[in-house]
């Protein structure tokens, strides 16, 4: 037990000196005549208070009063005794992923953590307060900082574990912000510890807590599933991982349209990885993988792929023609380069969708209104990205956004420049590197199109002979044309992001989950972006023209892995998992009822006396 205002106690001495005092102090009578003395019962306790001063002798009174004056200044102290409990107010992330999904005995960590959730839960005292945070694929607040426990509760039951990775930093960011600021505030990360280390977080001045659950390490994955076209047919390659302690057996299974098509049996020793492949003449989509493993996660024990056939990126580059430009697109895979001096009259419109071409790019020509939905204009004169007013001698990249997708790990400090236009973006443009008299790239999205604006002329720099070019293309093809085909339909990561084009026309869609569940959506413009699919499976997306059909695979190492973490890694220090929550709790309340009770036998014994 430990005390907060100890120096309360020292309050004991006067107070018991003056209690004592009022025993030793003479009492003052006042004479009253009454007819017969018989009729009062004698009293001798008061006989012996005829003087200032007199003895002190034994009073049970005393003794009971004293005992009330201890009591009361050790509820003032403020007594504390660890307990299990979450004080102040504090901030819940739960971890919603796939691993926690995982079985442990006869049930999961998921709901194991549930369940210590809603002891902790009812186990609040009134003055204390709590938030839970679900940190799955796309993070929210369950429930606000409230003390209302059927709030919380409700929260709880709610959550339900997902088919995806976690995201946890963005989770933590969020607590901190909540109670990082109070010395009282406390961050719970409860989870398995299946994530990569978190290096961009602090608590702030709050206490960080982890609580880890799992034990169960035993796990057979199927980490990836690849098809390539060769000229003996189609390369169909699978790749397991053994993620547990010991060699796992189990069976291969290869679905084709939704026949078996290949069943093998295969042995994995304890951590290590093991690949197959299967050639066919001909594919019949979907495709699925599965392995009969009776480990403790399912969800990666299934694998599907659609769109393999998929149509490589096509890209027109309109323009005299650029070696370096041309070479660098070489040498991306799966990509198909035209060229022309002009635009096709068929793929001019004004409205985007229904074009041959997945990005048209403008070297040194004005650009003009295309079909296609991504646009690159290279030191043109004008165009609908930006204006192009005069020209710049000798411009130096100054500053450049390191983070945006077209820009990511590319160099721009030692880039030369001869010449540039003077650009001024468009309203809806944002500068993405800027140059000392002029916007140097500008990049944006407007009416269903995305744009990037190049200021020079890439001949006249040295641009393209630094390392920097190609990864600049490559991130230029990945931000531009990451729309998935919805001709054969598509495959996709869970908890992933994407975006595909519909038809301008498309006003409500539907998405058919492998569960059954139907979810609606409104494209814009033609565009549908969906924040990601929480289950693995087969989706349908149904459209006026047809049902395009979805395949969402975990594929997820971190999640995969349900080896027990003892410790992980936070703002770049090292958190270890605590057994069970503790914290100091008041204990004056037991004191008050003590109290009343000792007041109780003070009245008692005073009027058994009187």
């Amino acid at each position: 037990m430990q005390f907060q205002s100890l120096g309360v106690l020292l309050w004991f001495l006067p107070v018991t000196g003056l209690i004592v005092l009022l025993y030793l102090l003479k009492v003052r009578r006042r004479e009253v005549r009454v007819p017969a003395r018989f009729l009062f019962p004698p009293i001798t306790t008061d006989v012996r208070a005829n003087a200032l001063i007199q003895k002190l002798r034994p009073n049970l009174l005393m003794f009971l009063q004293l005992l009330l004056a201890l009591l009361v200044l050790l509820a003032l102290a403020r007594p504390m005794m660890l307990a299990k409990g979450l004080p102040g107010q504090s901030v819940v992330v739960i971890d919603t992923s796939a691993s926690m999904g995982a079985r442990e005995g006869n049930t999961t960590r998921f709901e194991q953590m549930r369940a210590e959730l809603r002891t902790l839960i009812r186990d609040l005292n009134p003055s204390e307060q709590m938030a839970i945070v679900e940190a799955g694929a796309q993070v929210r607040v369950v429930a606000p900082i409230t003390n209302d426990k059927q709030k919380l509760l409700s929260a709880v039951d709610s959550l339900t574990v997902s088919h995806t990775a976690n995201n946890l930093d963005e989770a933590l960011r969020l607590a901190s912000a909540l109670v990082g600021k109070s010395e009282q505030g406390r961050i719970v990360l409860m989870s398995d510890g299946a994530f990569p280390p978190i290096r961009d977080f602090s608590a702030g001045v709050a206490k960080l807590n982890f609580r880890s659950f799992g034990s169960n390490t035993e796990n057979l994955a199927i980490v990836a599933m690849d098809v390539q076209q060769t000229k003996r047919g189609w390369e169909w390659f699978v790749s397991l991982r053994n993620f547990g302690t010991s060699e796992a057996k189990t069976v291969l299974e290869f679905y084709a349209g939704g026949n078996l098509v290949d069943a093998r049996e295969v042995s994995v020793p304890a951590g290590q990885s093991l690949g197959q492949s299967l050639t066919l003449a001909r594919l019949a989509e979907p495709l699925e993988v599965r392995i009969d493993a009776n480990d403790a996660l399912e969800t990666d024990n299934r694998a599907y792929r659609v769109g393999a056939t998929e149509r490589p990126k096509r890209i027109l580059i309109v323009g005299k023609g650029n070696f370096f430009l041309e070479r660098a697109l070489a040498l991306e895979p799966n990509v198909e380069v035209f060229k022309a001096n002009s635009v096709p009259e068929s793929e001019k419109g004004e409205q985007p969708g229904g074009s041959e071409f997945d990005l048209v790019i403008f070297d040194g020509v004005p650009a003009v209104s295309v079909r296609a939905r991504s646009v690159v204009v290279i030191d043109a004169q004008g165009g609908p990205i930006a204006k192009r007013e005069g020209k710049v001698n000798l411009p130096r990249v100054v500053a450049w956004e390191r983070e945006h997708p077209a820009l990511n790990y590319v160099e721009l400090a030692n880039v030369l420049i001869d010449s540039a236009g003077r650009i001024t973006p468009a309203s809806w443009a944002k500068v993405i590197a800027e140059g000392q008299q002029t916007p140097l790239i500008v990049a944006g999205e407007h009416r269903g199109r995305r744009y990037v604006g190049i200021g020079w002329n890439l001949m006249e720099s040295d641009f393209p002979l630094q390392p920097a070019f190609p990864i600049f293309i490559a991130n230029l093809l990945e931000w531009l044309t990451d729309e998935p085909s919805v001709k054969q339909g598509f495959t996709v990561n869970t908890g992933a992001p994407f975006r595909l084009s519909l038809e301008p026309n498309e006003r409500k869609v539907e998405l058919v989950a492998p569960n059954g569940t139907t979810l609606p959506y409104e494209p814009s413009e033609g565009s549908l972006v969906i924040a990601g699919l929480n289950q693995v499976g087969l989706y349908q997306l149904k459209t006026s023209k047809g049902t395009i059909p979805i395949g969402a695979n975990l594929f997820n190492s971190d999640e995969s892995n349900l080896a027990p973490r003892t410790q992980i890694e936070l703002g770049g220090k090292l958190v270890k998992a605590e057994g069970s929550l503790n914290a100091m709790r008041d204990l004056w309340r037991p004191f008050i009822w003590v109290m009343l009770a000792v007041l109780l036998v003070e009245w008692w014994v005073y009027v058994r006396r009187s």
